[in-house]
């Protein structure tokens, strides 16, 4: 047995070692409650980085003319994001002018074609649930077939509805939207003076080479990453846009944007906007709807694989697999803001990985320890 005196300071070192993993586990729970608690709030700042970062090339751009032009003056930060938010404005005002009279004119006239698309669904439902008996398969399956066509117009129905009571809950903080060009405002203008104070705050240089080094790797990987969703988007909303209005589908400027938008919802949006599109074709004609996802499909292959690992370069390295897997843990965790945010997250875990594998030496001991 261990005298006394040892077994009361192993006692006292057991205790202190329980007491410091309850106050570790209790710190990491009140952490992850404050994040879900202000989950609107960090997606507000994650709108307002996207924003931020779209807006910064053209900022250094109109900050320092002379550096193209030859001049010898270099503008204000302050004037040059103002000047950049006017331009902004007037392109805002301009796009809404030209775009919302073609976009009411089409919405009112899927309204009128409403009932019309009912009934063409319904007459669909019917024929479906003729092919179980017509082509003589087992009682068993055609009674589940049966079901499952007796219920795809309320599935459907239901899935429309979440949809549109996701995006009204989605509306309830429309207001906040303001935040972000204010929000962005100050961090284009004081983003260099942050980070130089959060550099200075650590004495050891070692350590502030390693963190700016860090800090421009998520920069560089942020930037590239929400730039190429934003170009993909353009480029996905006008090609297909143009290619819908071809093909003769209905409602081209609303398919358009709609594509646009859930271009920034990986795997998963592109294959909503094919299925919507393939609806809305079949509604006038099989034929169509084939043209549609033949269509679809072709241009999937080539922006996929050609256009978007383009736009992204080698600023952003994730492989496909890992994208799916983001997405679909991202919608796990946290619905359509966890979809959203799951790429990026996964490529900052990416970052920090790599940075922490270079730090220890790749082999889990700190680089200074295996020095010596």
């Amino acid at each position: 047995m261990l005298p006394a005196d040892e077994r009361n300071i192993s006692e006292r070192r057991i205790r202190t070692i329980a007491w410091q993993a309850a106050i570790t586990v209790a710190a990491a729970a009140g952490c992850l409650w404050l994040l879900y608690a202000l989950r609107m709030v960090l997606l507000l700042l994650a709108f307002t980085v996207i924003f931020c970062y779209l807006l910064l090339p053209l900022v250094d751009f109109v900050e320092s003319p002379g550096r193209r032009w030859g001049l010898r003056f270099r503008l204000p930060r302050t004037a040059a994001i103002i000047i950049v938010y006017l331009l902004l404005v007037l392109l805002l005002v301009f796009s809404l002018e030209r775009v919302v009279p073609a976009l009411a004119d089409q919405v009112s006239t899927f309204l009128e074609n409403f009932p019309a698309y009912a009934r063409k669904v319904d007459q669909t439902v019917k024929w479906m649930a003729t092919l179980p008996a017509r082509y003589r398969l087992p009682l068993t399956w055609r009674e589940y077939l049966g079901e499952a066509v007796n219920e795809l117009p309320l599935r459907l129905l239901e899935w429309v509805q979440s949809i549109f009571s996701s995006t009204l809950r989605l509306s309830l903080f429309a207001p906040w939207l303001v935040l972000i060009p204010v929000i962005g405002f100050f961090l284009l203008k004081d983003v260099t003076q942050l980070t130089r104070r959060l550099l200075v705050s650590f004495p050891q240089a070692d350590v502030r080479y390693r963190l700016a080094h860090f800090l421009r790797d998520v920069s560089s990987t942020l930037a590239s990453y929400i730039r190429a969703q934003v170009i993909a988007c353009l480029l996905v909303g006008v090609i297909e846009g143009i290619g819908f209005r071809a093909i003769g589908l209905s409602y081209p400027l609303i398919l358009a944007i709609a594509a646009g938008i859930l271009e920034f919802v990986p795997v998963i949006g592109p294959f909503i906007m094919m299925l919507i599109a393939a609806i809305i074709g079949s509604l006038s004609s099989w034929k169509l709807a084939a043209g549609v996802l033949a269509f679809l499909i072709i241009f999937r292959i080539i922006h996929d694989y050609i256009i978007y690992p383009r736009l992204l370069s080698r600023g952003m390295e994730i492989h496909p697999l890992l994208v799916i897997l983001a997405v679909v843990g991202g919608a796990e965790i946290g619905g359509i803001v966890g979809v959203f945010l799951g790429v990026p997250a996964t490529a900052l875990g990416l970052v920090c990985l790599r940075h922490w594998r270079d730090l220890t030496g790749r082999s889990g001991v700190p680089a200074e320890e295996a020095k010596t």
